[in-house]
């Protein structure tokens, strides 16, 4: 084991003992401080390991204050070593002159035999600062039950401020790598949608070209045996490969639609509505304020409301039983919105705090990632609105 740099060290004739003890002091006093075992070298180990690696200072002070212990605590946290700060007087070296009577007070108290928890004292660093201790101190008996010093053990007090300063700048840091992760996404859609236009579109529409030539060549060569069970056949397969297509188009676009990147937020809901109205018969209209189709809003903004308004659309088609919709889209003085309505049976309050409400958590968490809210309320057999805000001066660019 590393050889321990804290000590402490007993005078018999004298309770301010010199500065140039013997480190073996350390091990003789901490035996006499232990309970008595038949295994003493365990304990004392377990001891030693305990002072070492706390990371609160614990001091070993003598009644009138000399440093007679100092951990590696103590050093880190007021920038002394052991070696400069044993044998000194921890008031003079360690505290500011206006807590020096305090402290010295509740020294006393403690000898007297009062418990001391929770005593805050500020501790002067080496460089100057200060930092604010919580002190629990406790009398150091000897076998004898003489006072052979005072077990002081001091943690660092974060200040209500900090630790707010502290969770604010933690949530800026976790709102910010949730951003990054959501924006991580959304390119890795563009790019699987773009794969799929691309490569699977172009090569399936190859293939079609390929199979309507090859029927045209059987059409014409009238002497092939078979030729009318063949041409049937290719017939079929261009069927499939016209099936497979609109699959792979109809996919790339819920991955990520071109027209969001190309045309903007507001063409791209007009086309979801569309495509809505067509796939489950039921009306859904929307109003855009005037002025909002020619602001241009960043891509991550667009991509979460539209990725709000689908999810919610999938919700109508999937719950509500409502024959009617309606999206608007709308900006007042800070806010962006996007309100959809629809006249179904009406969420229940239940559903929306239910922990399985993976599709509300995840529409949440779009709007807070920009810094807006998302919030949905339903009426029995009236209907359910769902609103997306965000602030506006985040989200619109020049």
């Amino acid at each position: 084991m590393k050889h321990l740099r804290t000590r402490l060290t007993m005078n018999s004739s004298s309770h301010a003992p010199s500065r140039s003890v013997s480190r073996h002091n350390w091990t003789k006093t901490i035996e006499s401080l232990k309970p008595a075992t038949h295994s003493g070298e365990p304990i004392h180990q377990c001891y030693r390991a305990l002072l070492e690696t706390s990371s609160s200072a614990i001091l070993l002070l003598s009644p009138a204050s000399i440093i007679l212990g100092w951990n590696r605590g103590a050093e880190t946290a007021s920038g002394w070593i052991a070696d400069e700060a044993l044998g000194r007087n921890y008031a003079e070296l360690c505290l500011p002159a206006k807590a020096r009577d305090s402290f010295l007070s509740i020294l006393a108290q403690a000898i007297e035999g009062r418990e001391v928890k929770g005593f805050k004292s500020p501790l002067r660093t080496r460089l100057g600062s200060q930092v604010m201790l919580s002190w629990n101190i406790t009398r150091v008996l000897g076998t004898r039950a003489d006072v052979l010093g005072l077990m002081a053990i001091g943690t660092a007090v974060v200040p209500d401020i900090q630790v707010e300063e502290d969770l604010r700048l933690a949530h800026t840091r976790l709102r910010s790598a949730a951003r990054r992760a959501q924006k991580a996404v959304e390119e890795e859609r563009r790019r699987i949608a773009r794969e799929l236009h691309d490569e699977f579109g172009q090569s399936l529409t190859g293939l079609k070209f390929d199979l309507a030539r090859l029927g045209m060549t059987l059409t014409q060569s009238h002497a092939l045996a078979g030729g009318g069970d063949l041409l049937g056949t290719i017939q079929s397969m261009s069927g499939s490969v016209d099936a497979l297509l609109a699959s792979i188009r109809a996919t790339a676009a819920a991955l990520r639609p071109a027209m969001l990147d190309d045309l903007g937020l507001v063409p791209a809901l007009e086309c979801l509505a569309t495509t809505f109205e067509h796939r489950t018969g039921v009306r859904c209209a929307i109003d855009v304020a005037a002025g909002l189709s020619s602001i241009a809003l960043p891509p991550e903004v667009s991509a979460a409301l539209f990725r709000i308004a689908q999810e919610l659309l999938t919700n109508v088609m999937r719950h509500a039983v409502a024959s009617q919709v309606r999206m608007r889209l709308y900006q007042d003085s800070t806010m962006v919105t996007l309100e959809v309505t629809d006249n179904g049976k009406g969420i229940t309050r239940e559903r929306t705090t239910t922990p399985h409400a993976f599709g509300l958590r995840g529409m949440q968490e779009r709007a807070s990632l920009l810094g807006g809210y998302f919030h949905i309320v339903g009426t029995s057999g009236i209907g359910t609105t769902a609103i997306a805000s965000v602030p506006a001066a985040e989200c619109f660019t020049s």
